[in-house]
């Protein structure tokens, strides 16, 4: 899976699959959804959107050294107020270990 885009909000950092183009487009509306890269820790429900990136690089690091993985890193439709966004920004970064 391929992170494309940033949208840094009020509240958080997202990786999102879309590119910049397409956030800018779905920004006309006061909110809309975008693809959004997840981490949880594996014995926990709560989500972590800020360092999922650096989630699924442990995991890829433990599995380097065969030990076991230490997050769940998955994505999921989020839903973003556009009133809540501060920036956007392009990025083109590969996730280990994550489907599309």
């Amino acid at each position: 899976m391929k992170i494309k885009s940033i949208i840094e909000t009020t509240n958080n950092r997202h990786e999102v699959l879309d590119d910049i183009d397409t956030i800018f487009n779905k920004m006309n509306e006061p909110y809309f959804f975008a693809d959004t890269l997840y981490s949880r820790d594996k014995n926990s429900y709560s989500y972590c959107f800020s360092n999922a990136l650096i989630c699924a690089e442990i995991n890829e690091s433990a599995k380097a050294i065969g030990s076991e993985i230490e997050y769940i890193v998955d994505h999921m439709p989020v839903i973003f107020n556009t009133n809540q966004i501060i920036k956007v920004y392009p990025v083109d970064q590969k996730v280990p270990g994550v489907e599309e």
